[in-house]
């Protein structure tokens, strides 16, 4: 069990899991504000802002290659998979960021 700091955008996953909730809002760039993450529309730009935002010194991204599905296989149940139009979206969302530390992709 991983007893690290555990977090999350979503308020049914923090009720249901006990996880600390940073509300987030779909905007550009990175947050400066403790109080939200933006989106970017998937949850590794938003572990990028929440990374940022509790003083990481650098950014190494490792499997970030927007090229289709997740390294597991497709989530099931009520979890959402991407589509085909999700990547170049996403993509355009990671070159808005003017991140204060360097990311290393």
């Amino acid at each position: 069990m991983f007893d690290g700091l555990k977090v999350t955008q979503d308020q049914r996953a923090a009720d249901e899991f006990g996880l600390l909730r940073v509300p987030s809002v779909d905007e550009p760039g990175l947050s400066a504000s403790p109080l939200r993450i933006h989106q970017g529309g998937n949850s590794g730009y938003q572990a990028l802002n929440l990374a940022v935002l509790l003083g990481a010194e650098r950014v190494i991204l490792l499997g970030y290659d927007m090229h289709g599905g997740h390294w597991h296989g497709r989530h099931g149940g009520r979890l959402n998979n991407p589509e085909p139009g999700n990547f170049a979206r996403w993509i355009a969302a990671f070159r808005t960021i003017r991140a204060p530390v360097p990311i290393i992709n």
